[in-house]
């Protein structure tokens, strides 16, 4: 898939140029200089976290001369100090702490000397050199009084360009004024011997040089587990000087976005799009998905085959399923149709996981600073799989498990006393299933419930009314509890009362669950009671035949409580709102 990736950025890549690379090259902190002919620093640009500003007059030039004279690693310098850190006579890089502390003329000697003469860094490897004269036949040999002019001035001004005491750690980028061709010749005599993890793996086929690409891939002794042992060459894998010279291009291309934290790459036939973590897709898509990360070089960390994304979404529906009173609290949740992946994920990353699901999934465990253990556990179980539905459109995974996710949350929210972010999550947990399921429309579900609930518990012959079905004793149990619940008038905790019910996984528990609480509260319930007495009659005299609903009986419990509900004479039979 990776050459499959590379063959569509080189259908867009003009391969004569590096502007696609450059338009969205980005200098790294550090000063950079210009210096003219006559000696004089003729450009000075300053680049630090609050000033990259890419409308600079000169800021390509200075992104172009960077590109062709920055190393492919730190573990393939001309200096073999690896203190000045550029790869040709015409540029300088040095960190600044560097200068008074590191920087020599010793140092200075050496890295001019081995550009002077390249074959005293590739006498060693017989590979190397070959590639090297190979390239030397066509660039040219290094103009030898260029070399000198330039090392004489950077031994002269090199110290008097950083003030004494200077602290800062970025670079120092010197760049003596040519033709911008004269750089990439002197470029490409770094690049070509340099290209490959390593020379020793190289074979020549049929007069083509094959090796291992340097490029996310590193293979030495210590590694032997990268090998392919069941292959007569055992190497990962070998491509030619041409195509691993495109590969590097495009590992180029890639860590430019990934040093502008733009990680997530979607390549397609005729684009590619590299976006940040606060970054959608907005459109429909079908090609290749790479997760990329700066480190000391670039890294894939994921890669994927899309077929079919859809950005928009068809069918999905929040409703006031479980009312709430928004009267003192900002909604979280938007009771509407969800029209796209970007609008359902800012729902889900509110109402579920607290802000924090968009922004953390990549995040290593210990740095996430959430509170609550319950939600951080299951954003660290399901945060791969929700990525894997909004930034690659696949819900597979989730679609399997955001039953049970939610319901753990809501339980969670309900422990935790916050009934109504528990009612939000219950009204997005319906909404979403509905849309996976095609089940029926939980808002008539409940109300029809609720109706039949209502006509019960106000009725006057409580001899004549019975639950008839498991649905409606589960609704019925919730509403039961949340009214005992709510005459909890201790400094008791909410999750000492609540937990022993929600956790129940069998009728003959729960059952017994409820019985505690009736003998608990009913020193708080008037005798007159009807509909808490209606209510108790009917749950205590229905048997369920089916498994434990868990999903009515929160359902039943979040529900505006039906025993507080205001007559016709604007009076409440329980005492007191539960909301």
């Amino acid at each position: 898939m990776l050459k499959d990736c590379m063959d569509k950025f080189y259908s867009i890549y003009d391969a004569d140029k590096e502007n696609y690379i450059l338009d969205d090259y980005y200098l790294s902190e550090g000063t950079y200089l210009l210096v003219n002919e006559n000696g004089d620093i003729e450009k000075e640009f300053k680049v630090n976290k609050k000033n990259n500003d890419k409308t600079y007059d000169y800021y390509d030039k200075f992104a172009e001369m960077d590109y062709l004279s920055k190393l492919i690693d730190m573990n393939k310098p001309i200096d073999p100090n690896k203190i000045i850190h550029s790869n040709n006579y015409l540029s300088f890089f040095i960190k600044k702490d560097n200068i008074n502390t590191k920087l020599t003329e010793d140092v200075i000697d050496t890295y001019y000397d081995i550009l002077l003469n390249p074959m005293k860094k590739y006498e060693k490897d017989k590979n190397k050199k070959i590639m090297y004269e190979e390239v030397e036949k066509s660039c040219g040999k290094v103009n030898k009084e260029k070399l000198q002019k330039n090392k004489v001035w950077i031994k002269e001004h090199i110290k008097s360009l950083i003030v004494e005491g200077n602290k800062e750690k970025n670079y120092l980028k010197i760049f003596f004024k040519a033709d911008i061709e004269e750089y990439r010749r002197e470029s490409k005599k770094y690049v070509i011997p340099n290209i490959y993890n390593s020379t020793q793996y190289n074979i020549n086929i049929s007069g083509t040089t094959y090796g291992l690409p340097n490029d996310n891939m590193g293979l030495n002794a210590k590694k032997p587990y990268l090998e392919n042992k069941s292959r007569k060459n055992t190497l990962p894998y070998l491509i030619s000087t041409e195509d691993v010279s495109k590969q590097k291009k495009f590992f180029d291309y890639l860590m430019n976005n990934a040093n502008q934290g733009k990680n997530n790459v979607y390549i397609s036939d005729d684009k590619i799009k590299c976006l940040s973590k606060d970054e959608f897709l907005e459109e429909d898509f079908n090609g290749y998905f790479l997760r990329i990360q700066k480190g000391k070089e670039l890294e894939i960390h994921d890669f994927d085959n899309i077929v079919g994304m859809r950005f928009k979404i068809k069918n999905l529906k929040i409703q006031m399923i479980v009312p709430i009173d928004y009267k003192n609290v900002k909604p979280a949740l938007k009771h509407d149709k969800i029209e796209n992946l970007k609008e359902l994920e800012a729902n889900i990353n509110a109402v579920l996981f607290n802000k924090f699901l968009s922004n953390n999934y990549f995040t290593k465990p210990k740095d996430i600073r959430l509170n609550d253990f319950r939600v951080k556990e299951n954003l660290l179980i399901y945060r791969e799989a929700f990525f894997t539905w909004f930034h690659k459109g696949n819900p597979s995974v989730i679609r399997e498990s955001f039953g049970k996710l939610t319901m753990t949350l809501i339980k969670n929210s309900i422990t935790n006393n916050n009934l109504i972010r528990a009612k939000e999550q219950y009204n997005l947990r319906c909404g979403v299933l509905e849309y996976f399921e095609g089940v029926k429309n939980m808002a008539d579900i409940l109300k029809g419930l609720a109706d039949k609930l209502r006509k019960k518990i106000n009725s006057e012959n409580r001899d004549e009314i019975s639950i008839e079905q498991d649905d409606e004793y589960y609704f019925a149990v919730g509403q039961a509890v949340s009214y005992l619940i709510s005459l909890n008038k201790s400094s008791k905790k909410m999750h000492s009362l609540i937990n022993p019910i929600l956790n129940c996984k069998s009728n003959e528990r729960l059952n017994g669950e409820i019985i505690r609480l009736f003998k608990k509260y009913s020193y708080a319930i008037k005798k007159d009671n009807k509909r808490f007495n209606n209510l108790g009659s009917m749950i205590l005299g229905y048997i369920p035949e089916g498994k434990l609903n868990e999903n009515l009986f929160v359902a039943g419990y979040l529900y505006s409580n039906l025993i507080y509900e205001k007559n016709k004479k604007n009076e409440a039979e329980g005492g007191k709102d539960n909301e």
